[in-house]
């Protein structure tokens, strides 16, 4: 069966990559599951930038409604997992919803002239919170504008409130951003999380970008084998021997 995400690495750089072109990159339960995974080993890794990309004319059409996961946001860079190394996003055709959230929480974003970014939700009935972190990244009233109305963004206009870093020809957005994640792969690894770190912390965060990690903590505890030890330990009224796992 045909990936439907993968990860490969090319010297320092991991490149993760959307392969459901059919349904245009729709994020389904399992490709939550594999995304978060996937940040798990970058993180963990010896790799020094991630290129988050897609196979097909377009990004990612957003949660696949037939088959949506229950913990989405553990698949959102820097929720889900936190990530202390750089993220570049390569966009072609539509980023809509949950694709849109992936590309807002990457470090960099660079695109096509073919790509389009919308934000539906209002029209739909439902909001997951991430995205109201937008009116820290550019300015409030178009942040405002762009998730209430739903109105597509095209490119060029991403480019001018400064939620892209570059625009490149049609079919372009990948050979830029693997060039942007090389040049980033060649800087200093520590002076490169520094800035990250830095730059973060400096930067306003909605409310669900910092609750989503406290759940992931709380829920990484009460399935562990720790946990699992404490409890029989004190029904059984013997001393806990703790693993830290």
């Amino acid at each position: 069966m045909k990936p439907l995400i993968t990860y490969e690495v090319h010297g320092h750089v991991a490149h993760i990559t959307l392969r459901r072109p059919e349904r245009r990159n729709a994020l389904n339960a399992e490709m939550s599951a594999l995304l978060h995974q996937y940040w798990q080993r970058f993180a963990a890794g010896n790799e020094r930038v991630a290129l988050l990309s897609a196979e097909g004319d377009h990004f990612c059409a957003g949660v696949d409604v037939a088959d949506p996961s229950r913990e989405a946001w553990k698949g959102v860079p820097n929720v889900g997992v936190q990530l202390d190394k750089p993220l570049v996003c390569a966009v072609q055709g539509w980023a809509v919803g949950a694709g849109f959230t992936l590309t807002m929480m990457s470090d960099l974003c660079v695109v096509d002239e073919t790509a389009h970014f919308m934000f539906p939700e209002a029209k739909i009935g439902l909001f997951g919170g991430i995205t109201a972190g937008l009116v820290s990244r550019i300015p409030h009233k178009v942040a405002v504008e762009f998730l209430m109305l739903g109105d597509p963004l095209p490119a060029q206009r991403a480019y001018e409130v400064g939620l892209v870093n570059r625009v490149a020809p049609k079919g372009g957005a990948q050979a830029a951003g693997l060039d942007m994640a090389q040049r980033l792969a060649d800087a200093a690894p520590l002076v490169l999380r520094t800035i990250k770190r830095a730059t973060l912390e400096t930067l306003p965060k909605s409310p669900a970008e910092l609750a989503y990690p406290q759940m992931g903590y709380l829920t990484e505890i009460a399935q562990s084998e720790d946990y699992k030890e404490g409890v029989a330990a004190f029904q059984e009224k013997r001393k806990a021997h703790f693993k830290g796992r």
